[in-house]
């Protein structure tokens, strides 16, 4: 998931393209025997193509080098500059216009704006706001109960600064006050696990920690600081 290394930490008014269902249509297009899979049920067709490509470098890098083509095929075709491509995916990218060109080749589908994206000062992950809906990219042990804190940065006034700086410190605050337990508590496969002074242990359930085993100013570092950060310098 490249991240432009030169554009703003914060970006506003973004348009995401991508290819739906890229690598079975690449793959039927080669006569891809999918043998009794149904292929229209996502799930099913994922899981065979994930099989297909163990041990097989030469179809993974078939796959990855097709959609590298297709995307470069765009790129040219709406003449995009590298500060106009925000973020580049595997099948999509998240660019600062709208693009002109999405036939010829494979259909490139025009799958929404973002109203905000923030990006972490090292470039590696990101924050999307669509409608009031929050989506995190590249955060890791991510799990659902973080998300009423994340729906904070979709209500950042970024008109008044001094508004903006009082809801950051809003997110610090209510990780550090929050009272619930099952916000804490990170899936780990069929587990849960909690962050404590000395470490990640894992537990059961609610009933076998209290609030204070917990080092919650671990959770904001890892979950939610960058983000503030990268909204603080940008307008600082």
């Amino acid at each position: 998931m490249p991240i432009n290394d030169s554009c703003p930490l914060v970006n506003h008014n973004l348009y995401f393209y991508d290819f739906r269902s890229a690598y079975p249509r690449i793959m039927s297009g080669i006569d891809w025997d999918f043998y009794d899979i149904d292929i229209d049920d996502k799930l099913e067709r994922n899981i065979e193509i994930g099989k297909a490509q163990i041990g097989n470098e030469n179809l993974s890098a078939f796959l990855i080098e097709t959609i590298t083509n297709l995307l470069n095929f765009y790129k040219r075709k709406n003449d995009l500059k590298d500060e106009e491509i925000i973020v580049t995916q595997r099948d999509g990218m998240i660019v600062s216009r709208e693009l002109k060109v999405t036939t010829g080749l494979m259909q490139l589908d025009f799958r929404g704006t973002f109203d905000v994206l923030i990006i972490t000062p090292d470039r590696r992950k990101y924050l999307s706001v669509a409608n009031d809906s929050v989506d995190v990219k590249g955060i890791s042990n991510y799990y659902k109960q973080l998300d009423p804190v994340y729906h904070k940065f979709a209500r950042l006034n970024f008109i008044n600064k001094t508004a903006l700086f009082s809801q950051l410190d809003s997110v610090r605050k209510t990780v550090l006050k929050m009272e619930d337990k099952k916000f804490f508590m990170i899936p780990i496969d069929d587990d849960v696990a909690i962050q404590t002074p000395n470490g990640p242990i894992i537990t059961s359930g609610e009933n076998t920690f209290s609030l204070k085993d917990l080092d919650k100013i671990k959770y904001y570092n890892h979950y939610f600081r960058e983000f503030v950060e990268s909204v603080f310098l940008e307008y600082y």
